[in-house]
């Protein structure tokens, strides 16, 4: 830590409660959910915490000791790096960005709560709201004996959607239709190729900052059509070599579809 300490206990007494979780007038307008953690602040959710610094613009952390409990201000609380891998941090602690638009609370061993806005939270939790706390739920149950606390953490923070593992299953309103939808246009030919690129990545981030959990066979799709998307470039001029053009882009992303097509007509014949 550095030198420098903050009184800041009117940005602690709004972001925390006296039973040290999250204010629901701090969590207006943002969301939040549990992450596996060590004893103390390891590499993974310091890569986190960086990730939703950049995306917010934060400039450093502050950083805030709350083994006296979350009103205890008096030097509890100093200036870090947002690049925090590799301090020994360890709970209780809370790490939020000085505009209070995302927040780490470190309880205890064994988990950490991420809370922030869209912005902040679509960078540190990448992989989506909904799926994080799905995988959470089973770090939890697998750890049920060691740490049954976990258990309740997870019940408290459980996903706000089902998973999707069936066409017939997606919420025609969401994005991951959408993506399904600009699959079925493009390789009708309805559909460019750079059209659907952009309209596919669009879709794509929506889909992860609604949260949205698409699984199974079908998920394997998606995976599948954002490795081939990786190797193209929707603007020829910054093509590099071994990238696809269009037409084979067409040709990639039709085969997996096929295959796709074909996968659910077997399972429905019952092969």
């Amino acid at each position: 830590m550095t030198d420098s300490e903050y009184d800041d206990a009117s940005d602690l007494r709004a972001m925390l409660g006296s039973d040290g979780t999250f204010t629901p007038s701090w969590l207006r307008d943002k969301s939040v959910t549990p992450v596996p953690a060590g004893a103390q602040l390891d590499p993974a959710l310091a890569r986190r915490i960086a990730a939703g610094c950049r995306a917010v613009g934060a400039p450093y952390v502050l950083a805030t000791n709350l083994a006296y409990g979350p009103r205890a201000i008096a030097g509890t609380t100093s200036q870090l790096p947002t690049h925090a891998e590799g301090m020994e941090i360890h709970p209780p602690f809370m790490l939020r960005t000085p505009d209070l638009q995302g927040a780490v609370l470190f309880p205890e061993s064994g988990y950490a709560l991420i809370a922030g806005t869209a912005a902040f939270m679509a960078a540190a939790v990448g992989e989506g709201i909904d799926t994080a706390r799905a995988r959470f739920g089973r770090y939890a149950r697998a750890l049920l004996g060691r740490h049954p606390a976990l258990s309740a953490v997870a019940a408290t923070y459980g996903p706000g959607r089902r998973a999707w593992s069936h066409l017939g299953d997606i919420d025609p309103a969401s994005a991951a239709a959408r993506q399904v939808a600009l699959l079925e246009e493009f390789t009708d030919g309805t559909c460019g190729a750079p059209d659907f690129a952009h309209g596919w990545w669009e879709a794509r981030r929506a889909s992860q900052a609604k949260g949205e959990r698409i699984q199974g066979e079908l998920g394997a799709l998606l995976d599948e059509v954002f490795m081939i998307l990786e190797d193209y470039a929707i603007d020829p001029e910054l093509a590099e070599p071994g990238d696809l053009d269009d037409a084979g882009l067409e040709a990639a992303v039709r085969a997996a579809w096929d295959a796709f097509r074909h996968l659910k007509t077997g399972q429905r014949n019952g092969k």
